[in-house]
């Protein structure tokens, strides 16, 4: 393992650090919202300009034929389903914390339901827009090579740093298509470390009473330190790539499994959960949706969850030395676990308000929201109108 220094990504890295550290520093409303109505909407525009000029390229058509022609034999496949797993919760910040948080900082009377369709198809609208330009994007770059478009398409790190750098130096224009690939994969990497970060810092913020500052302060910069460290050496990519494979598809699935199991069954709490979302929520839920999250997920995250220990286990992932994926794999998921029960044990603050909110209790009493001493579910009035039920 080599620990040599590489400019060109250690000082954008710390470009990026103080950036995300002053907008986590000016707060929710100044810091996190200001910077995202500027990031996303920058996004989503550069990447519409992205797949107009990948469109344009010669052997996008093979690209796109590719992208939307399904392998139905994949399905079969556990690690296809592990890895859907896993994007789609990174993608959606579920497991991580992240919807939690967020959520916490909504009016009392949000639409949760419907924000979280809002949210489930705009995501997976987005990402078809961003396929649709990276596979035309691949077949210009298999035309040119003289192969299909299956011996150039790699996903994850290989994708991004391996395959578009080629493209960019091959096709006309590849200069655009750079800055616009990299740029966006910049916010994307920006939104996604405040989202992150949001979780801890608000977390210790309400527990332990502290204010802005300090809190993201005494969070960011050791993170900082850490990432600087592991992140901008000539080896970075293999630690970035082991650790993304065991903590996102793997450690995030468990994370979900013990989730959805202590919720639904050791709590029974979905009734009361079911019952919280239609208080006030345009698209009601029922029976199906308690089935799906109650019985379906923990069965199809549990027989995903043994399938990937076991591959882990007996398979050396990417054929990195088993020392290797001891620390930056295994070493990594396992110090997250330990951080996590450190920090859940820390004591309430007594300068901490997040335990008595006053503002809350007002609109309990105000909605008359009694739950049920038996189920803690929330009866809901006759008279409020509801959607219809699944």
């Amino acid at each position: 393992m080599s620990t040599q220094f590489v400019p060109q990504v250690g000082i954008p890295l710390i470009v990026v650090w103080l950036a995300v550290i002053v907008i986590m520093c000016l707060g929710v409303k100044k810091g996190i919202g200001r910077a995202n109505m500027i990031l996303m909407p920058l996004l989503t525009v550069m990447f519409a300009v992205l797949v107009v000029q990948s469109l344009f390229l010669p052997g996008a058509l093979d690209g796109l034929t590719a992208f939307f022609t399904p392998n139905w034999e994949a399905l079969a496949d556990p690690a296809v389903w592990a890895s859907a797993y896993g994007h789609i919760f990174f993608s959606l910040s579920v497991a991580f914390g992240i919807m939690v948080t967020y959520a916490s900082y909504l009016k009392r009377k949000t639409d949760l339901t419907g924000s979280g369709l809002v949210v489930a198809f705009a995501n997976s609208g987005f990402e078809i827009l961003a396929g649709i330009g990276v596979f035309a994007a691949l077949g210009f770059m298999a035309q040119a090579q003289g192969t299909e478009v299956a011996g150039v398409a790699s996903s994850g790190i290989g994708l991004a740093f391996i395959a578009f750098p080629t493209i960019v130096s091959q096709a006309t224009g590849g200069s655009i298509i750079g800055v616009l690939f990299f740029g966006a994969l910049v916010f994307a990497g920006v939104t996604s470390l405040i989202s992150i970060l949001e979780v801890i810092v608000a977390a210790l913020q309400d527990k332990l009473g502290w204010n802005r500052i300090r809190t993201t302060l005494t969070v960011s910069l050791p993170l900082a330190v850490i990432s600087m460290a592991l992140f901008s050496t000539t080896t970075a990519l293999s630690v970035l790539d082991t650790a993304d494979a065991f903590v996102n598809a793997f450690g995030i699935m468990a994370v979900a499994l013990v989730a959805v199991i202590v919720v639904a069954w050791l709590l029974h709490k979905l009734p009361a959960l079911k019952e919280h979302l239609n208080r006030r929520s345009s698209f009601s839920v029922g029976r199906i949706w308690m089935l799906l999250v109650g019985v379906l997920a923990p069965l199809v995250l549990g027989y995903l969850f043994v399938s990937e220990l076991i591959a882990k286990i007996t398979t050396p992932y990417g054929g990195y030395p088993d020392w290797f994926l001891g620390v930056f794999g295994w070493g990594m998921v396992i110090s997250l676990v330990i951080l996590a029960v450190l920090l859940s044990l820390l004591p309430w603050s007594a300068c901490s308000h997040a335990k008595d909110d006053a503002d809350y209790d007002d609109f309990l009493a105000q909605e008359h929201y009694e739950p049920d001493s038996e189920t803690s579910a929330i009866p809901v009035a006759s008279g409020e109108q509801r959607g219809t039920a699944s």
